[in-house]
């Protein structure tokens, strides 16, 4: 499955540093697109959601600009505990934001809304199992949280999760577990993953 067009507009690496809690923020994300890598953040590191809109504005401005950056994206937390998330999700809705990446729970939520203003919704999945539930939620692909990756990491290798969902699951697939180099990244794409993510080394 080649990358959605959006998405490979500028990309020097088929990459996306990783949205890391407490690290990610907008100055990261708008070098990781200067650089030629989809930049994200979780909304969670914007204290509120007013702070929220502030760094959405910085991002989009700053990217408007310069026609050679890579898309970005937001890591959109929908687990029923975020009270915030009604109110973040509008302001992703009204910045347009090019990728949703939905994280500890069901993406069912944010689809249509993100589909309707022509985003993308990719859902963080630690689990086969959870990775065919975002499936049959409508989301347009699926980031796999394997063994070695940072945050609400899943106990499954890399080599094993990719053959698994590609059973089932022709769409993008990105890859996350300690993929920190440029033999990392392209050991991502031989296993059957579209994109790796990165985090820190």
């Amino acid at each position: 499955m080649a990358i959605p067009p959006v998405l490979n507009r500028n990309l020097a690496l088929p990459a996306i540093a990783a949205p890391m809690f407490l690290v990610s923020g907008p100055e990261m994300v708008i070098a990781a697109c200067r650089a030629g890598v989809i930049g994200s953040f979780p909304t969670p590191n914007a204290r509120t959601t007013a702070i929220l809109e502030d760094w959405l504005d910085q991002i989009a401005a700053a990217l408007a600009d310069d026609p050679a950056a890579a898309p970005w994206a937001v890591n959109l937390v929908v687990h029923p505990s975020n009270d915030r998330l009604a109110d973040d999700l509008a302001s992703v809705v009204r910045h347009k934001v090019p990728l949703v990446i939905t994280a500890l729970g069901s993406p069912a939520r944010v689809v249509d809304a993100v589909h309707g203003y022509g985003g993308l919704v990719f859902a963080d999945v630690n689990s086969v199992g959870f990775a065919r539930k975002a499936a049959m939620a409508g989301v347009d692909g699926l980031v796999l949280v394997a063994a070695g990756a940072g945050g609400h990491t899943g106990q499954t290798a890399g080599f094993a999760f990719v053959e698994e969902v590609r059973q089932f699951w022709s769409g993008p697939i990105v890859l996350g577990g300690a993929i920190s180099t440029g033999q990392a990244v392209r050991a991502a794409e031989v296993l059957g993953a579209d994109l790796a993510y990165l985090g820190t080394a």
